[in-house]
């Protein structure tokens, strides 16, 4: 019975791979790397295939052909003319606290004096209260073909300075130049109304607070969505907190920086 039904087995295995069939089917307007994912899911395991330039290589059997041709009718079609929208932007907030004595204190011997020092022999205290709301919002718009790559990069060389001590204890002073620039870089793919996007995208900025410093921001990914409709790439936080206390005085600063994207795919044919 064993060997019966190897040989069961083994004949309708042959007959399997007897209705297979290879094939070569050129593409008019896609590549075949693009389309390669969504032919092997039709394929399946009961064939192979290959990409190669324009052209996919099928092995597979009859019905599985049929299908694969009828869903490469609906892709391999004329690239479409796309409009790209990057919307990026970012929410500052900020608060400063503290007191600032103007006056004097003794300390044994000792007087010190703070601040502006003593008002007609009197001290006073300053309250520090402030806090801080900003938001801005930048768009950019491209015109782009799908299943090609776009880019929108714009930025500027600002000067950076750096000190070292050189070998006979002389301070030298050194300024270089760093490109801060902000783009993105994006291929739009669109499967009836979903649009696929693979996007690279770049955002430095100059820290106003602390020279010298850029703040730099990368965002890699791939995302899916539909068209016409804003799709949420990422954000990033920042937090910052610094505390001073000395004679007199007490200051506390806090920052929060927080950075968004979000990107809309539109056709214009």
């Amino acid at each position: 019975m064993k060997i019966r039904s190897l040989l069961v087995v083994s004949l309708m295995l042959s007959a399997t791979h007897a209705l297979a069939a290879t094939e070569i089917i050129q593409l008019n307007y896609r590549m075949a790397d693009e389309l390669l994912p969504m032919a092997q899911s039709v394929i399946g395991d009961d064939g192979r295939i290959h990409a190669h330039g324009n052209q996919l290589i099928v092995n597979a059997p009859a019905a599985q052909l049929g299908e694969l041709r009828e869903l490469l009718e609906q892709l391999d079609t004329p690239p479409r003319r796309l409009l790209i929208s990057i919307d990026s932007g970012e929410a500052r907030t900020g608060e400063r606290r503290g007191y600032a004595v103007d006056g004097s204190v003794d300390a044994g011997n000792v007087e010190f004096e703070a601040g502006r020092g003593p008002t007609h022999g009197e001290n006073r205290v300053r309250i520090l209260n402030r806090s801080t709301d900003r938001q801005g919002d930048t768009l950019q718009q491209i015109q782009a073909t799908e299943g090609y790559p776009a880019l929108i990069q714009t930025g500027q060389s600002v000067p950076l300075h750096s000190a070292h001590i050189g070998s006979y204890g002389r301070l030298h002073r050194e300024t270089y130049y760093r490109d801060v620039t902000h783009g993105v870089y994006v291929i739009a793919r669109i499967s009836g109304d979903i649009v696929h996007i693979t996007l690279s995208s770049s955002n430095d900025r100059v820290d106003r607070s602390h020279p010298g410093v850029i703040d730099v921001q990368r965002l890699d990914t791939q995302v899916s969505g539909h068209l016409g409709e804003w799709i949420e790439l990422g954000n990033a936080r920042e937090s910052r907190q610094s505390d001073q206390q000395g004679l007199l005085r007490q200051h506390s600063e806090s920052t929060q920086k927080e950075r968004s994207m979000r990107l809309k795919v539109e056709t214009l044919d």
